[in-house]
């Protein structure tokens, strides 16, 4: 037998206790490298889908106050709404429509209306008058297209598919409003694009239209415009 096999245990060299302890050390090394390397790939993965990937997520937001009008040519109801929206994802994507749906919290009265144009300069400045055929200048709602970490504001004209005779807004009154929209996913990954949602939480929001003038009504009819306040801050 070797002299090394017949040495005791406990008796190795400084030499031999060297390499031991450098092969343990290259194996935990090992192990550290792999880790490392399996979270900086995570980490990279998320990158790419924060970055790159996300598909569009857009979300809506209104101000604490939106403005009511009629349109005297026709006598429509109209809500005119500032909006913002808003892209957290990384593609760009497209708001196609939007619906606002009107509930009168004192008569229960709820009427349905679409985006149907976007307000132009001049607007709030400019009188209705239907027999001089002048009206308030816009522009027909189209879809918005919002980049990847973007957003835009727009004012939108809200209007009844059909001209009602009772009025969802007769006066004061408090007023819920609930805004939904439909977007448009991109598709550019192909059946993988369908594992991400790309629906827009709706927004509900209750508002108080104040005492208004004895005149209300004739006022509205010639194109008036007044100002509903936000209540549930």
């Amino acid at each position: 037998m070797s002299e090394r096999h017949r040495r005791p245990i406990g008796t190795e060299t400084y030499d031999e206790n060297s390499e031991i302890a450098r092969r343990a050390t290259q194996r935990g090394g090992g192990l550290t490298a792999i880790v490392v390397s399996g979270l900086a790939l995570i980490f990279s993965g998320i990158s790419l889908y924060q970055t790159v990937i996300k598909q569009a997520q857009l979300h809506i937001f209104l101000p604490d106050t939106v403005n009511y009008t009629r349109d005297p040519d026709g006598s429509f109801e109209v809500f005119v709404l500032p909006i913002t929206v808003s892209n957290t994802g990384a593609r760009d994507g497209v708001l196609s429509a939007m619906k606002l749906e009107v509930r009168n919290l004192d008569t229960g009265k709820t009427k349905v209306l679409h985006a149907s144009y976007f307000t132009a300069p001049g607007y709030f400045s400019t009188k209705e008058d239907v027999v001089n055929n002048q009206k308030r200048p816009k522009s027909p709602f189209a879809p918005l297209s919002i980049s990847g970490r973007g957003s835009t504001s727009k004012t939108v004209l809200f209007y009844p598919r059909e001209y009602e005779k009772e009025r969802v807004v007769p006066g004061k009154g408090r007023y819920e409003l609930k805004l939904t929209a439909d977007a448009l996913p991109t598709e550019d990954l192909g059946a993988l694009d369908q594992f991400w949602t790309t629906d827009i939480a709706p927004v509900s929001l209750t508002y108080g239209l104040p005492a208004v003038s004895p005149y209300f009504k004739g006022r509205m009819l010639i194109g008036h415009t007044v100002r509903l306040f936000r209540e549930d801050q």
